[in-house]
Formats: structure tokens, sequence, C-alpha cells
């Protein structure tokens, strides 16, 4: 399976985070997460169910954006943890045997910290001023960065923010697993061929570790 592109859903009022999911999914996309920030949590948990049921059934795997118990709830392939969503551990201590849990970097000092708790990928940024998250602001140079995954390896890392498919290069400058791809796959109407396009480039640069 090529899990080199992890793509991530966002809030869209006209777009629901599930139907996203699918349309990855169907362009191709196999490692998805699940991040929103906006939705009530009913609309939270039927779209997060939904989107889960679509990874099942074809091969996907799906993990949600901060939220343990809803990725338990609901039986995700996993969870993706910021800094104040708790531990590697304690997502392990209330998930099953076997699920997915990464966590998020944006430092040396957070490498060598979240080292220690041994995720099972870690997704570092920002490597630009994203969009999605315009709160963080890139603060570190490409050599830090390249440094960063060597003190995580042999953690698989993804780096993420304000990426394009023309950075896939970096997988093999920085000697990542792969990219995080959102605001990239959203830049045409249709999500789903766009992820096909970015599925046939990425094959060129391939993962150079696996989770």
């Amino acid at each position: 399976m090529n899990n080199s592109i992890l793509c991530l859903t966002r809030d869209d009022p006209e777009y629901s985070h599930d139907r996203q999911v699918k349309d990855f999914i169907e362009g191709g996309g196999r490692f998805i997460q699940f991040r929103s920030k906006t939705l009530p949590p009913d609309m939270l948990f039927k779209q997060a169910t939904q989107a889960t049921n679509h990874a099942k059934a074809c091969d996907a795997k799906l993990v949600i954006n901060d939220h343990i118990e809803l990725a338990r709830e609901i039986d995700a392939h996993g969870v993706h943890l910021g800094a104040s969503d708790g531990t590697v551990s304690k997502a392990r201590s209330i998930l099953s045997k076997g699920k997915i849990v990464g966590r998020t970097v944006h430092s040396i000092e957070e490498a060598v910290s979240v080292k220690r708790e041994s995720p099972d990928y870690i997704g570092l940024g920002p490597y630009r001023t994203s969009t999605t998250k315009k709160d963080l602001q890139p603060v570190l140079s490409d050599d830090q960065f390249q440094s960063i995954v060597e003190i995580l390896d042999p953690i698989p890392v993804y780096l993420i923010g304000g990426l394009s498919t023309d950075d896939f290069p970096l997988i093999q400058s920085f000697g990542l697993r792969g990219i995080a791809l959102c605001s990239a796959l959203f830049s045409v109407s249709n999500l789903m061929e766009q992820t096909k396009l970015a599925v046939e480039k990425s094959r060129a640069f391939p993962e150079l570790s696996s989770c």
C-alpha cells in the first residue's frame, strides 16, 4: 500500500468530512486524517463514523485528530494527538490493541520528548504557512527539519503545512515517510480527481520507511 500521502479533511459547510474521505479513497488515498475543529459533537460522531466505515470497506486507514474517546467509540484505525491531546501511552490505554497513534512535532525539543513516547508516526511542521492552521508559523530551517527527522528515526515522519504535489521530492531529501496534503487536494472542484493525480505523482517518490 502506498502511504506516502497523508490526506487531511477540513471543515467545510458544503462538503462533509465523510464525503471528503469517500472522495479521497476513490481517488486512491489510503491514509487519511479526519480533522475537524468546528463540528458539533453529534455531527462529529456521525461523520466520523461514516468516514471510518468508508475506510474499512476500502482497505484504507483513518485516524481521528484530537479525539481519543471518539476514535475508541467508533473503532477508527487510530488517533492523531497534538501537544494538548494527551500522551501516546494514554491513547494506547484507551484504544484497543494495534491502533495507530500519531503525534505532532514542531521543534527539536519536542522531537526529543515525543520520541520517548514511541508513537507510530509523526506529523512534523509546519513547513510553510497553512491556510487550515493560520495560528502556526514556520520557524525551522531545512537543516533543522532534517535534524528532527534524524532524531526521530526510525519513527515514520510526515511533513505537514502548506505542502503541494510539487513537494514530493522532500520525501527523499529529508528521508520522510511522506507528506500531508489538505488544501492542495481542494485546489480544483473535483477532490477525487485531484487526489488521483496526487497519488499518481507520488509514485515517483516512494516512501523510505514503513509503518
